[in-house]
């Protein structure tokens, strides 16, 4: 990705934790959907293993993605937030829930990512003690297992969960399907430390030429997400999730004639021009990429 993040990734640096931790007061009766279909009962520590869009218009935002993407969406009841679960084809991909803007006046949407851990509470109080900030503390949603979410030492928001189903079986995305997360931070190689302390990764430094250095961050034999240097934006750090497609050129040209638009355009000086970024109708961003390979160790 180019050095200067883009402008589109900077809302919500202050505003998404405050309201965050409102939105996600449910009752204590309130059913979740699992995060995997059928359950596995099997845990993947280390994967992202959920997503949920935080949006300011969950219907818009449910058209633009069904459109683009061929996701349906099951509508439930979460307490008093309104939450849908999409599925490519019959796999659950990720959550949309309505952001209200009685907590935060900051407007904007944001995609937050789940890490699958072995001990939620532990993982937060990790998060606290080297840096970070608990943003909503290690709480049970019934039928989906224990979250809660965290911000790291640069103010990256992200979940953790530990799940009542299982994780969904450890396998490289589909078309239509989350593939890959990178977090653009200002000190990479210390953020790839919180998150190896965090999460139990590996980490190897990796050159991608003209004397740059991003940082792998692996578990279970796989690469699980990329920690790069966005030192120079002078934006809030932020972790860009990637969808696989089939043509980063025709995904881009779908979603702007289906209201979103285009933060970074598919370019040849950038990975061969694999990838690109968008911006949906509410303005949550996030990645489109051809084939994201090498995932394995």
């Amino acid at each position: 990705m180019p050095a200067s993040l883009p402008r589109a990734l900077a809302p919500l640096a202050v505003g998404l934790i405050v309201w965050l931790a409102a939105t996600t007061v449910v009752r204590a009766d309130a059913a979740w959907p699992a995060i995997t279909d059928p359950p596995t009962h099997q845990q993947v520590p280390g994967r992202w293993v959920w997503i949920d869009l935080f949006t300011e218009d969950a219907d818009a935002a449910r058209r633009f993605y069904e459109r683009l993407f061929g996701w349906t969406f099951e509508g439930r009841d979460a307490g008093e937030r309104r939450y849908a679960v999409a599925r490519a084809g019959s796999d659950p991909v990720g959550g949309i829930m309505q952001r209200q803007h009685t907590y935060v006046q900051e407007r904007g949407s944001r995609w937050v990512g789940m890490i699958s851990v072995p001990d939620v509470a532990k993982a937060a109080s990790y998060a606290a003690a080297h840096g970070g900030k608990v943003l909503v503390p290690a709480r049970d949603l019934p039928g989906r297992g224990q979250v809660a979410f965290l911000a790291d030492p640069e103010g990256a928001p992200f979940g953790v969960i530990h799940s009542a189903a299982g994780d969904p079986p450890d396998y490289l995305g589909g078309e239509n399907e989350w593939i890959w997360t990178e977090l653009w931070a200002k000190d990479p190689k210390a953020m790839a430390e919180f998150y190896a302390g965090l999460a139990g990764y590996e980490v190897d430094a990796v050159s991608l030429g003209n004397g740059r250095v991003a940082y792998e961050l692996s578990s279970g034999g796989y690469v699980r997400g990329r920690v790069l240097d966005s030192s120079a934006s002078g934006y809030p750090s932020v972790w860009v999730p990637y969808l696989r497609v089939a043509d980063v050129k025709k995904a881009v040209k779908a979603a702007t004639a289906a209201g979103g638009r285009v933060v970074v355009a598919p370019d040849k000086k950038l990975r061969g021009g694999s990838v690109a970024l968008i911006a949906d109708p509410t303005g949550a961003t996030l990645g489109l990429v051809h084939l994201m390979e090498g995932r394995r160790k």
